[in-house]
């Protein structure tokens, strides 16, 4: 006897509804560092700061990034969820640094491209990643937010009044 399976409506729409994100923030962020590279070899614009101390502030920044974002990604693996930001979420992660911000893989990349502006003394690179930051924002975050109440309702708006976007 064969048994026939019913699929579940609603199991279609959530693989179906997916973030609107068009952004790839790897990407992103890798062409504000590459911008802020060649804009300095043309215009100039070194931070006043003494070398040795600007790599150590800038590297300690490097350090605090890649620890964030290799524990934030470790809870996607854990999950079993895809890095992707135009993928459906199957859950709505709330523990390790998703207790202190609701975006730990963006503000990591923050944190790591101000830190290598910051290591190289280089000005236009703390500025082209702040213009990635703002590209995250809008056309990243906000949609991947409206998404996650689509997807989680009442979860997702407690766990947007209890935790900030950036901390």
């Amino acid at each position: 006897m064969v048994e026939e399976f019913a699929p579940d409506p609603t199991a279609a729409r959530d693989e179906g509804d997916r973030p609107s994100v068009t952004l790839h923030p790897p990407t992103t962020l890798f062409a504000a560092l590459v911008a802020g590279y060649v804009i300095r070899l043309f215009v100039g614009g070194r931070l006043p700061l003494p070398r040795a101390f600007a790599e150590g502030i800038g590297g300690l920044l490097i350090i605090v990034a890649l620890g964030l974002a290799i524990s934030a990604i470790s809870i996607f693996a854990q999950g079993g969820q895809a890095l992707k930001p135009a993928t459906p979420a199957k859950e709505l992660f709330l523990k390790g640094p998703y207790k202190f911000t609701r975006n730990p893989i963006y503000l990591a990349m923050m944190l790591f491209g101000a830190g290598f502006g910051v290591a190289t003394s280089n000005v236009w690179i703390i500025i082209t990643t702040a213009i990635a930051g703002l590209l995250f924002h809008f056309m990243v975050i906000l949609p991947e937010e409206a998404y996650l109440e689509r997807r989680f309702g009442a979860e997702y708006a407690a766990y947007k009044a209890k935790v900030r976007r950036w901390a």
